[in-house]
């Protein structure tokens, strides 16, 4: 949207007009207490209000300043000229204070930073100050308002003037334009007035006591102090600045009518000592207010931190667990393919065994029986070849015995009759027979009945454990062990070979050892390898007996 530039102009001059009457009104109230020349006064609450202005409403009200100060000059008899340059001293202070303060500082006028508050007190009501009061009075100077003799003190009266309009007048303004009102309930209402009475009254005894007048009992101004501290702590900016500027005001009036700790024999000195404690208490409520508003911002960001971190530790406490879920998902479902896997491989070998039974052992029965019509044959004839078919048909039946044992380990035909105790029996007598090897099995009396999946796992991890003994223990025994131990049952199957080593078992990683693992978490148990007294290995298998406090039923 295109802004209207003869509004623009009119809203300016109006700004203009407002600032430099509220300048002329500040002068005119300030020069009710001229000090030097009828143009020097300790009070002078237009630099405040000049100051304020610049901040929050630009550098182009400016002229408006030098206006109302002009005005004002002229308005107690000071040449026109002299008011003019008087006039330029002012609002050049101004500018350099809002300059200063704006660029260099980086200024706020929340003045809720400490550093903001010592910019304020050292740019704005120290240096800024001194530069208004150095041409105001050379400028009296050079006009023959005030002689060469006044010339100093002058400057320092002038300097201590400003200094208090900036600290006591300016905070006040800038709260108004910076905050809402203190006043959030009922009940701060009621705290506020009860200040705003406790420290009139106490104001009022202090600085219109005439006891205390010409005794230089400074000490009695101190009361007020617990005042401003109150302030500072429970109304922030505002109530603070309020504070100090009821406190400025009784205390001239008293020292004015030559009552309080400040009164002296000359109005001029009252006003300098009134003029330096007004600006200590004004310092002491800016830095006091702006440290209790850093702590609360610390403490609001210390919260917000807290708050976020909470929230973090939440959403990252919601993605492990997700991630958890995810991972133990994962682990049930490679659970049920490896469960599967190790069925589908009991099938086949199931099948195999029984292909073997049914194929090769009864083709083997069957060549069994040629081979010995034709051994008879050739006994009656007498032949010389009667002695070679007697041993082929010895080594015939030895291979059918041979295959039906290899069937038999494959498609364990006794565990569905005698259960696990004649399928491990089997087992035994076949890895003797076919190994030459003394295999025993011990069962013990108090062992419990395991469903039909869990004695086909054992049988598999006996079978894998007797294989693994023969191929590298290259021992002469090999003890297959069935016993209880409390809530657990325990099988485990023990050689007297070359053993292995612990290093060794935490690096194995072979698929026999894979398998026996994996098979002992299926039955919610674990499998461990060690060395044995007799300087061989043991593998056993620890699982939970079923329906003990132990168990878990693991699916197949």
């Amino acid at each position: 949207m295109v802004s209207n530039p003869h509004k623009s102009r009119l809203g300016l001059l109006i700004q203009t007009g407002v600032v430099a009457l509220a300048y002329f009104a500040g002068a005119k109230l300030g020069l009710m207490y001229a000090v030097v020349g009828g143009a020097v006064s300790l009070v002078w609450p237009s630099s405040g209000i000049a100051l304020v202005a610049l901040l929050t409403m630009g550098l182009s009200i400016a002229p408006g300043i030098a206006i109302g100060s002009m005005l004002a000059n002229m308005s107690v008899g000071v040449p026109a000229i002299v008011a003019a340059a008087i006039g330029i001293g002012a609002t050049t202070g101004a500018l350099t204070a809002t300059l200063l303060l704006k660029r260099v500082a980086r200024f706020q006028i929340t003045l809720d930073r400490i550093r903001d508050v010592l910019a304020f007190i050292i740019i704005g009501a120290t240096i800024s100050t001194a530069v208004s009061a150095l041409i105001g009075a050379t400028a009296l100077l050079a006009g023959g308002v005030v002689s060469a003799s006044e010339y100093r003190t002058a400057i320092l009266k002038w300097w201590l003037g400003d200094m208090m309009g900036v600290l006591v007048v300016a905070p006040p303004l800038l709260s108004l334009f910076a905050y809402r009102s203190p006043f959030r309930s009922a009940p701060q209402v009621v705290e506020a007035c009860g200040l705003a009475i406790a420290m009139l009254w106490a104001s009022y005894l202090i600085f219109g006591a005439p006891q205390l007048a010409g005794h230089g009992y400074y000490p009695a101004a101190l009361a007020v102090f617990p005042f401003v501290v109150w302030a500072a702590l429970r109304f922030d900016h505002l109530g603070t600045s309020l504070a100090t500027l009821m406190v400025s005001i009784i205390a001239i009036w008293g020292t004015a009518q030559g009552t309080g700790p400040f009164a002296a024999d000359l109005p001029v000195d009252s006003l300098v000592r009134w003029c330096a404690f007004a600006n200590v208490v004004a310092v002491t409520g800016l830095l006091l207010v702006a440290a209790h508003a850093q702590e609360r911002r610390a403490r609001s960001l210390l919260v917000e931190s807290h708050i976020e971190l909470e929230r973090r530790v939440q959403e990252r406490t919601w993605d492990l667990e997700q991630a958890n879920i995810a991972l133990k998902l994962q682990m049930a479902r490679r659970r049920r393919l490896e469960a599967e896997l190790i069925r589908i491989g009991d099938h086949q070998q199931r099948l195999i065994g029984r292909e073997i039974h049914d194929g090769l052992g009864q083709h083997l029965t069957s060549l069994g029986f040629y081979c010995t019509t034709l051994s008879q044959q050739l006994q009656k004839q007498g032949h010389p070849a009667a002695a070679e078919a007697a041993k082929i048909v010895e080594l015939v039946s030895q291979a059918s015995l041979m295959a039906r044992k290899i069937a038999h380990g494959l498609d364990p035909v006794a565990m569905e009759s005698g259960g696990l105790s004649a399928a491990l029996q089997g087992l035994a007598q076949t890895t003797g027979a076919l190994n030459g090897i003394d295999c025993k099995l011990r069962i013990a009396q108090d062992v419990g009945p395991l469903d039909s999946p869990m004695q086909i796992n054992l049988y598999r991890a006996a079978q894998e454990a007797v294989n693994n003994a023969l191929k590298y223990s290259h021992g002469q025994r090999i003890w297959i062990d069935l016993e209880r131990e409390g809530g657990m049952q325990r099988l485990s199957i023990s050689d007297d070979g070359v053993g292995i080593e612990a290093g060794q078992v935490e690096s194995a990683s072979g698929l026999g050892l894979h398998n026996l693992r994996h098979r002992a978490s299926l039955l919610g148990g674990s499998c461990a390898v060690t060395r044995n007294a007799f300087g061989g290995t043991t593998v056993a298998i620890s699982y939970p007996i079923p329906g003990s406090p132990g168990h878990a039923s693991q699916a197949m």
